[in-house]
């Protein structure tokens, strides 16, 4: 692994390394790293932030990839999630330079007590993919749920298709697919 510097083509390696290190940061056994903007940036750019907290931080300039490991919370806007480690997987470098970190997020990897928050959802699973140019989220293992208000889901294979609001839900070898909706209205009655 390599040590980031300002003039490599992964700054946004360096941004995360900045806030681990950075004064008034740093707690003993907790690291904080944000992918953001400066103070006088707008609502709207603050909506984009990404907070990162964890016990560590292990990156890789070379693998394009960075995982926070132990109590990880993450959150963007309304979104939130908890995991016992993400790992985040970045573009490579373009023709044209350097990425900022929030163009560059290709795919993050939440393993372990996953619960995410999104859209009023709640979503648990033992492992979440999020791949960030289709808004595709995929949740795995046994249990697998996606929940709002009373209704839920649960399966083996959870894939949310956040652009449009499909669910696929598959039951895996062992399992079945369970549904418990609250129907506004009579449902089969």
């Amino acid at each position: 692994m390599k040590t980031c510097n300002c003039k490599t083509a992964m700054g946004w390696l360096l941004l995360l390394l900045l806030a681990c290190l950075g004064p008034g940061l740093m707690t003993p056994g907790r690291c904080m790293a944000a992918a953001d903007s400066p103070a006088a940036e707008t609502t709207k750019k603050e909506a984009k932030r990404i907070r990162i907290t964890s016990q560590r931080l292990i990156s890789d300039q070379s693998g394009n990839v960075a995982e926070f490991i132990g109590d990880v919370h993450a959150i963007q806007g309304d979104t939130s999630i908890q995991a016992d480690s993400l790992k985040i997987f970045f573009s490579k470098k373009s023709d044209g330079g350097e990425a900022s970190a929030a163009q560059s997020l290709d795919k993050l990897v939440a393993t372990g007590n996953v619960e995410i928050k999104f859209d009023n959802r709640l979503a648990v699973a033992r492992q979440a993919v999020y791949i960030t140019a289709e808004r595709v989220l995929t949740l795995h293992g046994p249990g697998a749920s996606v929940t709002s208000g009373e209704n839920t889901i649960t399966g083996e294979t959870i894939t949310f298709y956040r652009a449009d609001g499909r669910f696929t839900v598959e039951g895996g070898t062992n399992g079945r697919v369970n549904a418990v909706i609250l129907p506004k209205e009579s449902g089969l009655e």
